[in-house]
């Protein structure tokens, strides 16, 4: 035993059958996630992989979390912009480009909300669209 190892309590084994293609989709899946990936080679460890998906579930999964973060920051940043915008209304001086200014936020806000509707999606997060 290597010297400062803890030994972990993993002496369970789970014996799971796959078609050639399920097994394929595994390892796909398995090796795109960086997570997992052994710390010293960085190979990938599915074993942990089908841990990380039974046992670290959420409703919230990490990336549709980094999409949540993006999008309330545009969302910031066009309550920011309305209120400059509205300010400069009541002032009675508010000029064209304040207004392409507000309409380009607008905008990616839209964008923003899209790509994360994209992204539920393909992660089957979604409830379809009947």
């Amino acid at each position: 035993m290597r010297k400062g190892w803890i030994p972990l309590a993993r002496d369970r084994r789970f014996v799971i059958l796959f078609t050639p293609e399920e097994y394929q989709e595994i390892i796909r899946l398995a090796d795109g996630d960086t997570e997992i990936k052994r710390k010293k080679t960085q190979k990938k460890n599915v074993s942990a992989y089908i841990r990380k998906c039974i046992f670290d579930r959420s409703d919230n999964p990490a990336v549709i979390q980094k999409e949540l973060k993006g999008l309330s920051y545009q969302v910031r940043k066009i309550g920011v912009n309305i209120n400059q915008v509205a300010a400069k209304v009541n002032a009675g001086y508010a000029t064209p480009m304040d207004l392409e200014n507000l309409l380009f936020y607008l905008k990616k806000v839209e964008e923003e909300f899209l790509r994360l509707e994209k992204n539920l999606k393909e992660q089957k997060s979604w409830p379809s669209q009947k």
